[in-house]
């Protein structure tokens, strides 16, 4: 018997969601930065003697998070499959094309985050991905992996869902949905610069904005979580709040002022919501044979 095992991480976006959808990068190019986290999906295959084959895949996290679960699944379970000629460019090829033959709007940048790891500035220009060289301070991650609290709604996310309207919006030359994604883009050129001087300010201020920027878009990808967050907002126990992916529920970053940290999880907890721990996670796909 032969078995493959391949896992996978999830990812938080920073900045620059929405710019890496097709629809969008065929006509523009997008811009994100992400981190991937030391959460991951994991996949086995099975090849007994008689050449039967079996397949199981889990993840650490809930999908439905926001946090790129379903991506990383499939990148772990397409690098089992291709094991033997894997590459983390094709299997985050192979999971956008499988994402797309699914149906729906369908981004980049979770396959790419799943494949290679790390803290990704990723640019996008119709079919092509650019990892463009980055080098945020460690100074600036730390200060994130401590204060940057991400914590699951347990609200119901269906991606799709979110995203229809506002493409159909964006087929139809809508202006503001044009210029908030633009917006968004630009706040991840902005993010990436702002890591790499560690300016925390900035920082602070570029997740405001994209919060500011996504409800241009659709209020819907924010009001779940919103009161709570803006509890917190106003009782200073953060200074800036994000939804994860697609939003309308699902995950939501707060980013904790000093000294509130353990304030801010209780409130969460409080609010019926799940802390996920996270660290930044530097392997992307990661493949055993045995």
């Amino acid at each position: 018997m032969v078995k493959i095992r391949a896992s996978a991480p999830i990812r938080i976006d920073l900045a620059g969601g929405w710019s890496d959808i097709r629809d969008y990068t065929t006509n523009f190019p997008g811009a994100v930065v992400n981190i991937a986290i030391n959460k991951r999906a994991h996949a086995e295959l099975e090849i007994n003697d008689d050449g039967y084959l079996n397949m199981n895949y889990s993840c650490e996290v809930p999908v439905g998070t926001g946090l790129g679960t379903s991506s990383a699944i499939n990148v772990a379970l397409l690098s089992c499959i291709n094991h033997n000629k894997f590459s983390p460019v094709e299997s985050a090829e192979l999971a956008h094309k499988f994402e797309v033959l699914l149906g729906g709007p369908v981004g980049r940048q979770d396959q790419w985050a799943s494949a290679f790891g790390g803290i990704q500035y990723l640019k996008f220009n119709n079919e092509s991905v650019e990892i463009i060289p980055f080098k945020p301070m460690n100074s600036a991650i730390k200060w994130l992996e401590e204060h940057l609290i991400i914590a699951h709604s347990k609200i119901a996310h269906k991606s799709g869902e979110v995203h229809a309207p506002i493409w159909e919006k964006f087929k139809q030359d809508d202006s503001q949905i044009l210029n908030a994604i633009h917006k968004l883009k630009s706040l991840a050129d902005d993010m990436a610069k702002a890591l790499e001087k560690d300016e925390r300010n900035s920082i602070i201020n570029i997740l405001n904005e994209v919060t500011k920027t996504t409800d241009e878009l659709s209020r819907s990808i924010n009001d779940p979580v919103r009161d709570t967050c803006e509890n917190m907002m106003n009782t200073n126990k953060i200074s800036a709040w994000k939804v994860m992916g697609a939003g309308g529920g699902g995950a939501v970053a707060l980013l904790s002022n000093e000294g509130n940290i353990e304030e801010v999880k209780k409130e969460c907890e409080l609010a019926g919501w799940m802390i996920i721990d996270w660290l930044t996670e530097d392997n992307g796909v990661l493949i055993e044979i045995s």
